[in-house]
């Protein structure tokens, strides 16, 4: 009987350790789980400020002057690649303890020459939005010449005149057929922050055979806006393939193959890289001094402005030229003595009644000038290529002075970077001059040099100095056109190693407002990484 006792005592202690080593063992896991969990959000955190700063840093750089980061976006990709935060400490991004970030954008027509770059989809840096077509300023486009803005739109790849007219219908450009116009329009405000989870959620509840066109209309323009590419890794998995062949009704338009394990072999033909909600840049010269406002009404100090950045005669032409007008070659100088601007001392009692309309107007022409109880005289233009220093004065027309009060001038074209479809449809621009345009650039490297160096294409003035175009062509170009920008967008990412958690977004920075204003943030950590870790290292720079 007591041997009975002392067994059922030792089987209710084993029970007993038993349960206590249970809820020890409960408790450890939970207090593992919890630990874990923690350090999971401190990594997410940590991910997070990473992006931040790489943020700010772009900020950083976009707040030098345009003349000083023309290329800065897409020449050094190494910049942009693995990008270690704590810089003075040594590490680099193979260092598994060690954030960094990487900055990605879309590969286009310029990556061409870089064949991995351009099978892979994307590349390190960022894009420049001035190299797109903005949507905001097709109206004035349209009022420039009209028809303009069917005529850009149709230029796009797969664009069709439906979405095109909706499209100009929704900004309230002059369109008459309805089609699907106004269920686009109210839902265009969600593509301008390229979000998938915006242009795709859409309702198809509705019964109602109109609601269901507004609705697969919308899906159309969302598709064709993203390209099928809906996690933004600028490659399409055979998911987003099967979904793009869907709703195109199998006329899925892809380009030249990718090598990426992650991809089906195509490339996304997105509108997102030739359209743009966001584009401009502050009118100020390449150096960062605000232009000179030729039209100003107070010439005495419009005088001193121009003094203080150009030669005197250049300087007392302008004042002349506001003062009396520029003479009609039909004018006759018979009698009048010509001499030049520089042997003429303005007289200040006449006011400026003469507007310029470009400042390339100023070029080979020539100033009646009257003097109180004096013969007439003639002044000779100092933009003259008679003068010897045509590229630098080309130059001083385009980039030192403007005819616009505007502090940014928003939706000029970049020709140095922008696709032959974005360069046809810019107004005055002919198939030949694009092609033109296409081929003198060539590759961008080594195109663009320094503000004040010789032989510049940082400024339109190439485009005359080289003759691509003649002058009559570039006065009706130049509203439209410019070299750089203060837009970009870019993709970011940050990272320390496969097993750690990364943030992911894409951010457009507006360099042209103060401080460097963040638009169109979006975050892509609900899509997965979209990008291996050795290439955000950028492993396959160096093989």
């Amino acid at each position: 009987m007591n041997q009975h006792r002392s067994g059922m005592a030792l089987l209710v202690v084993m029970v007993i350790v038993a349960l206590v080593a249970l809820a020890a063992y409960g408790f450890n896991q939970q207090m593992t789980d919890a630990y874990r969990s923690s350090q999971l959000q401190v990594e997410r955190a940590q991910a997070r400020l990473t992006a931040m700063s790489a943020i700010e840093a772009l900020r950083s750089s976009l707040e030098r002057a345009r003349g000083e980061r023309l290329t800065w976006h897409r020449d050094a990709p190494e910049k942009f690649t693995a990008v270690p935060i704590e810089q003075d400490s040594g590490a680099t991004a193979e260092d598994d303890s060690q954030w960094a970030f990487s900055v990605l954008s879309a590969s286009d027509a310029l990556d061409a020459g870089n064949q991995t770059e351009s099978l892979r989809g994307w590349r390190f840096g960022l894009t420049n939005e001035s190299a797109k077509i903005n949507l905001r300023v097709l109206g004035e486009w349209e009022r420039a010449e009209p028809g303009q803005a069917m005529k850009t739109l149709m230029n796009l790849p797969g664009m069709d005149s439906d979405l095109a007219h909706a499209l100009l219908r929704a900004y309230d450009i002059n369109v008459t057929t309805p089609t699907i116009a106004n269920s686009l329009s109210d839902r265009l405000g969600a593509f301008e922050s390229e979000s998938a989870t915006d242009m795709g959620g859409i309702s198809s509840g509705s019964s109602s055979a109109g609601d269901n066109d507004a609705a697969e209309s919308t899906r159309q323009w969302a598709m064709r806006w993203t390209g099928g590419d809906w996690d933004q890794n600028y490659q399409l998995d055979s998911l987003e393939v099967s979904l793009l062949g869907e709703t195109t009704g199998g006329r899925a338009s892809t380009s030249q193959p990718s090598e990426s394990d992650a991809s089906t072999g195509e490339l996304p033909l997105a509108w997102r890289d030739y359209l743009t909600f966001d584009s401009g840049q502050k009118n100020e010269s390449l150096t960062g001094q605000p232009r000179v406002f030729l039209n100003g009404s107070d010439l005495p100090k419009l005088h001193q402005d121009l003094l203080a950045i150009w030669p005197a005669d250049w300087a007392n032409f302008v004042i002349a030229v506001r003062q009396f007008g520029i003479q009609s070659n039909s004018s006759s100088n018979s009698g009048n003595s010509v001499i030049s601007a520089d042997q003429w001392i303005p007289d200040f009692a006449y006011e400026g009644t003469t507007m310029i309309g470009s400042s390339l107007e100023l070029m080979e022409a020539s100033v009646q000038v009257r003097q109180t109880n004096e013969t007439p005289i003639s002044l000779r233009s100092p933009f003259s290529d008679s003068s010897g220093d045509r590229e630098n004065f080309i130059r001083g027309l385009v980039d030192d002075v403007t005819v616009s009060l505007s502090p940014v001038i928003a939706g000029q074209i970049d020709v140095m970077e922008a696709p032959r479809p974005v360069l046809l449809g810019i107004p005055s621009m002919t198939a030949e001059i694009a092609d033109q345009i296409m081929e003198r650039r060539g590759s961008r490297t080594g195109s663009i040099s320094p503000a004040g160096s010789g032989a510049s294409r940082a400024t339109i003035a190439w485009l005359l100095v080289e003759n691509v175009v003649d002058l009559p062509t570039f006065i009706q170009l130049q509203p439209w056109i410019t070299v750089g920008g203060d837009c970009y967008h870019a993709q970011i990412v940050a990272f320390r190693d496969p097993l750690t958690p990364t943030f992911r977004c894409t951010v457009t920075l507006d360099g042209s407002a103060p401080n460097v204003a963040i638009r169109n943030f979006r975050q892509w950590d609900a899509w997965g990484k979209g990008f291996s870790i050795d290439d955000l290292r950028g492993d396959y720079i160096s093989q």
